[in-house]
């Protein structure tokens, strides 16, 4: 498992250049949504598109990143 957290690094730099990251904030607590104590992120091109079905808004939030042609956060 740990190596998918790098296949961003390898990704197109053409294709690297729109992607976003897209993670969950508990409105309650504030604190991100972790499963295994790894904060869920996931990336997309569109930054809104995946948080709309990932989990119910009253009680999450979104935040979302750019990247870079690497894949770390901006």
């Amino acid at each position: 498992m740990p190596a998918l957290n790098h296949l961003s690094a390898s990704a197109d730099p053409a294709f690297a250049l729109l992607r976003h990251a897209a993670g969950l904030i508990d409105r309650r607590t504030g604190k991100p949504r972790r499963i295994s104590a790894i904060p869920l992120r996931l990336i997309a091109c569109a930054p809104l598109a995946p948080t709309r079905d990932m989990m119910p808004a009253a009680l999450w939030g979104a935040a979302i990143h750019r990247l870079d042609h690497k894949g770390a956060l901006l």
